[in-house]
């Protein structure tokens, strides 16, 4: 059994990219970690002012995603998640899939197309500044054995076919 994590900044085309990568796999599902943290209604906290509840709120989430992947690759399905992988979650995305083999992506377009297109989005925006924090944070070293592809160019669905034949899903 196997699932794909794709991480990156916001506009970096993580759901996108996910849901192209799924519509290309015979038996896949995507699986946006965000759909999770955002069920809460009562109580939600937002990730743009982090504290101790938003980072529960994030661990729940990962978590209840975990699950469902667990779920669906014993079904015999691909799941392919995406999340913002912050240092510290990866260990904690093996322990939470442990018996799945796990394959990280980073989604790494110049910090200016990731800019552009946050600008751009029709759903909600992330301020400029944290965005920028982010993607200093995913050249940091905990990233160094993920597969990075630099997604500033092409379609999602280019992206899609570039990381399912790097990762020998297609």
């Amino acid at each position: 059994m196997r699932a794909v994590v794709i991480t990156g900044t916001p506009g970096s085309g993580k759901t996108s990219v996910a849901e192209a990568m799924a519509g290309r796999i015979e038996k896949s599902a995507h699986i946006p970690v965000d759909f999770f943290r955002k069920m809460i209604k009562g109580g939600y906290r937002s990730p743009h002012m982090w504290d101790a509840e938003v980072d529960r709120q994030c661990k729940i989430a990962r978590r209840a995603a975990a699950d469902t992947a667990i779920r669906l690759a014993l079904c015999g399905f691909t799941p392919i998640l995406d999340d913002v992988v912050c240092p510290g979650w990866e260990e904690e995305w093996r322990i939470y899939l442990l018996g799945i083999e796990v394959d990280i992506v980073l989604l790494r377009p110049r910090l200016e197309v990731a800019l552009e297109r946050n600008r751009t989005r029709d759903c909600w925006t992330v301020d400029e500044g944290v965005l920028t924090e982010l993607y200093e944070m995913f050249a940091l070293d905990y990233t160094a054995n993920w597969h990075r592809i630099d997604n500033s160019e092409g379609a999602p669905c280019d992206t899609a076919a570039q990381i399912l034949s790097k990762l020998q899903l297609a």
